[in-house]
């Protein structure tokens, strides 16, 4: 009975916590056919074919075999097309060697023994048997097993239990077949089936009888194979109005907050436009936080420093070398770049670019200089934290989180009960309605203007004639093309010679002579930095008594 869900599961598909099973190879079972063979003394002859089809190069095939307790697994071989193949054992895991490339499909065939696999009793001799279990880490894609006594029996009873149950039926012969069909990974199913005990006449006769308990756990079975499928029923009754009357509110509710945010932004791109530098709002690197791209990148780091040359915090004496003029500053975030340039890397009064490259060229500063850049983001984050330019909804924010663990409990709730494609669209609308409790915080009409304003400037700067350049005032300028700079190297590239040949070398607050050159400085900094910064084991078994097993490859 195919009851089972696995919990976790849904927990990886929710939060993302956890990753799901990555295989070194690339693979697909698409068969497995396993007979056993009883033999009168006990023993079963184990007989499994394997149908392996690869999309990777490979080097064989693995296969674990969890002993049932008071049972033994021996002679353990693997062939292919009657050709033996090598075999070794590591970590409780058998590894069929077999090289072969992506593409192909192979068949192979395993045999072992198992010792003391029947159970005698004194109505009947039973197999009962796990051959694997939830530590298989593959699925088949078309499972039988095939238990066949010694000679033909007339008085065959099979059950299937877990994953198999349900899937019995008895040849001709008396022998139990269990055709399972597709079977998922980190699934369980014992298989059981009892033949006469005079089939066994050199086992051990165990007292008490096998039948009755048998007979019982049908029953049983069946009973809570009934009790689920009325769960079931009521679970579609209940469950799969109640999550497509939550999806339908949670789509209305998404469209009209998309239809509210889209109407606020057309509203301010419908604005005449006419090239303008804005108002100093924020300092450049929060503008650039904000406008362009939460992760600053090193050319930022540059923008900053054009950004400190024109409020005066320090002076270019050369293309290489900057002099700290005062330490007054307008945001903690400054201090932060100060600090890294001139006390850690300089002299306390100077620094030089080429100091930049040898400071972090050393792997005991990589640290020093990750951490500094980090609080200096974290600053600059600050900053445009502080302007409050996203807007607060805890009521809806509230509310989308109490839809989302409702959507979390009807997926579990149709999951438990099978109703897989509405446990799925569960998970998909509670992931959704989470999203908008925790990041729901619309820009408010200010911030999208200033958004508006700043991304238009970058657009028009890339095609701007010279005449208009000039009758901008020097600390437009300044800033215009610091904003550039940072956001848009490429351009500033382009447009260095002509933005900054406008401006006086003798003037201290002016353009450094060679921003590119400074850019690339520090993106070989971040760079380096950042690089310094930057088979398997059987299971104890969850089948029958302890036994169990799986497959894979490699």
């Amino acid at each position: 009975m195919k009851r089972k869900i696995i919990p976790y599961a849904l927990a990886i598909l929710l939060v993302g916590l956890i990753p799901a099973q990555v295989y070194a190879i690339d693979f697909g079972i698409s068969e497995v056919q396993i007979d056993a063979q009883l033999n009168a003394d006990g023993t079963a002859d184990v007989t499994e074919q394997f149908t392996y089809e690869f999309d990777d190069d490979f080097n064989g095939i693995t296969r674990s075999l969890i002993e049932k307790k008071g049972t033994a697994i021996d002679n353990f071989s693997a062939a292919e097309n009657g050709k033996p193949l090598k075999v070794e054992m590591e970590d409780g895991v058998y590894q069929i060697h077999r090289e072969g490339e992506d593409g192909e499909t192979i068949q192979i065939e395993l045999t072992y023994e198992i010792s003391n696999a029947v159970e005698k009793f004194e109505d009947g001799a039973q197999f009962y048997w796990a051959f694997f279990d939830e530590s298989n880490e593959s699925e088949y894609g078309d499972l039988a097993i095939a238990v066949t006594p010694p000679a033909p029996a007339e008085n065959t009873e099979a059950l299937g239990y877990e994953e198999a149950y349900g899937t019995e039926r008895i040849t001709d012969d008396g022998t139990a077949l269990f055709e399972l069909g597709y079977v998922p990974e980190g699934e369980n199913a014992n298989v059981r089936a009892i033949f006469e005990p005079e089939l066994f006449p050199d086992a051990e006769t165990l007292s008490g009888t096998v039948r009755d308990d048998m007979a019982q756990d049908r029953k049983n079975l069946e009973n809570e194979a009934a009790a689920f499928a009325k769960n079931q029923q009521t679970a579609r009754n209940v469950g799969i109005p109640a999550i497509a009357i939550g999806g339908i509110l949670l789509l209305i509710g998404t469209l009209a907050l998309w239809f509210r945010a889209y109407k606020r932004k057309r509203q301010i791109r419908n604005y005449p436009y006419e090239f303008f530098v804005p108002k100093a709002s924020m300092s450049i690197p929060a503008l650039l936080y904000f406008t362009n791209s939460v992760f600053l990148s090193p050319n930022s780091i540059s923008a900053a420093i054009l950004e400190l040359m024109r409020k005066g915090n320090i002076r270019q004496l050369s293309e290489d070398h900057f002099e700290l003029v005062h330490r007054k500053t307008d945001h903690d975030h400054e201090a932060v770049l100060i600090e890294l340039l001139f006390d850690q890397i300089g002299d306390g009064r100077e620094f030089k670019l080429s100091g930049v490259e040898k400071f972090t060229k050393n792997e005991d500063n990589h640290a020093a200089y990750n951490e500094a850049i980090a609080e200096w983001n974290k600053g600059v984050s600050q900053e445009v934290k502080a302007k409050g330019f996203y807007e607060k909804h805890p009521v809806l924010r509230w509310t989308a989180g109490i839809l989302s663990a409702a959507f979390i409990g009807l997926a579990i709730y149709s999951g438990i009960y099978e109703l897989f494609p509405w446990m799925a669209a569960s998970i998909v609308l509670a992931m959704a309605a989470f999203g908008i409790a925790i990041s729901y915080s619309p820009i408010t009409f200010e911030g999208h203007e200033i958004r508006h304003n700043w991304r238009q400037l970058k657009a028009a700067m890339q095609n701007l004639p010279a005449n208009q350049w000039d009758r901008l005032k020097t600390d437009e300028k300044q800033r215009a093309y610091a904003y550039l700079l940072g956001s848009d190297p490429k351009t500033a590239e382009r447009k260095a010679m002509a933005f900054t040949s406008a401006e006086s070398a003798a003037d201290d607050s002016s353009f450094v002579m060679n921003p590119v050159f400074m850019t690339a400085i520090f993106v070989s900094a971040g760079s380096t930095t950042t690089a310094s910064a930057s088979g398997g084991s059987a299971g104890s078994g969850a089948g029958v008594g302890g036994g169990g097993g799986g497959s894979g490859a490699f």
